[in-house]
């Protein structure tokens, strides 16, 4: 109970202030909120259960036609366990875009982000040795732990970096770079000044390939790693316009969390929305206790303009495509 795992998404790529603050306002449009919905290892007493809200803008993004500014918002909510383990997140997020050659075939991205966290555990939810008699567990028993509050807060910091390039008709590419609780928190519920979260690097690269006049294909993958623990998301999907215009789209694709995981995942756009559900498909050693069970997301995004420019709209690549 000493430390947790930091909150994941197998759709990243629908996550993209959780990957990458640079990615604010990274997007064709002026402005888009998204939420993302995650539950996991339903085969347990208490499933996890994860949820992700985030909104971002651009200023500017078309009047100067090179560089600017864009802020947003995230907030994330986490629930594991028996013991009602929570996270509560509410970090800002801003990022600077700059556009080397004034074309807007080539951005790279500046970003930051900054916040409060809060942790809360209820202790008198779990079974501790002490509690034990002949007859079993006794909750009214002392638990002799020495746990000095069942609620910890801090600050939190993150920053990234970003480059995108878009001057095809056929290839967009996309890479970043980020790094995760800069400050290092003190992170115990027991009083420990010497345990703090671990600086959790992440890297992401895409590829977004026209193949047809209607079919695209959009290869990505995903690495983080904290102290010890590892996490690599790779696979692709391929989209399927519906009619003349890429605002009615079919998405199916197929992910793997190496180690850990399948994921296939299906997902529609119809103008302005896009929603994506896939299930992670338990492979691990874990999977004899979990039956195959691992964890169910689905995504919603929403993406606008505040008045849709006359000029070609020209597409950034980014993490949600």
């Amino acid at each position: 109970m000493l430390t947790a795992q930091d909150i994941h998404f197998s759709q990243f790529y629908t996550t993209p202030l959780t990957i990458n603050p640079s990615y604010t306002g990274s997007f064709t449009g002026d402005y888009r909120a998204g939420i993302n919905y995650r539950q996991q290892w339903g085969s347990v007493t208490v499933p996890y259960k994860t949820f992700d809200f985030y909104g971002d803008m651009s200023f500017n993004k078309n009047r100067f036609h090179k560089s600017y500014f864009s802020a947003g918002l995230i907030m994330v909510a986490d629930r594991a366990g028996d013991g009602d383990l929570s996270v509560t997140k509410v970090m800002g997020s801003g990022a600077f875009h700059f556009n080397p050659d004034g074309n807007k075939a080539n951005y790279i991205s500046f970003g930051v982000q900054a916040g409060m966290v809060q942790k809360s555990v209820d202790f008198t939810k779990f079974y501790f040795d002490n509690q034990w008699n002949d007859a079993g567990f006794d909750t009214g028993l002392p638990n002799g732990e020495t746990y000095s509050t069942q609620k910890i807060s801090y600050p939190d910091v993150a920053a990234g970096i970003s480059y995108s390039y878009s001057g095809s008709e056929n290839l967009s590419i996309y890479a970043g770079l980020a790094a995760y609780h800069l400050l290092r928190p003190q992170d115990s519920f027991y009083g420990n000044t010497e345990n703090r979260l671990g600086i959790r690097p992440a890297a992401n690269a895409g590829i977004i390939l026209k193949i047809t006049d209607k079919i695209y294909i959009y290869p990505s993958m995903m690495y983080m790693s904290q102290k010890k623990a590892h996490e690599l998301l790779a696979g692709s999907m391929l989209s399927i316009e519906l009619n003349t215009s890429s605002s009615n789209q079919l998405f199916a694709g197929l992910f793997a969390r190496f180690e850990d995981s399948v994921i296939p995942i299906i997902g529609y756009q119809y103008e302005h929305w896009r929603a994506f559900i896939n299930y992670d498909v338990n492979t691990s050693a874990l999977k004899s206790a979990s039956g195959g069970k691992g964890a169910f997301e689905l995504s919603i995004t929403y993406t606008g303009w505040y008045k849709k420019p006359t000029d070609k709209i020209i597409d950034l690549p980014c993490p949600r495509f």
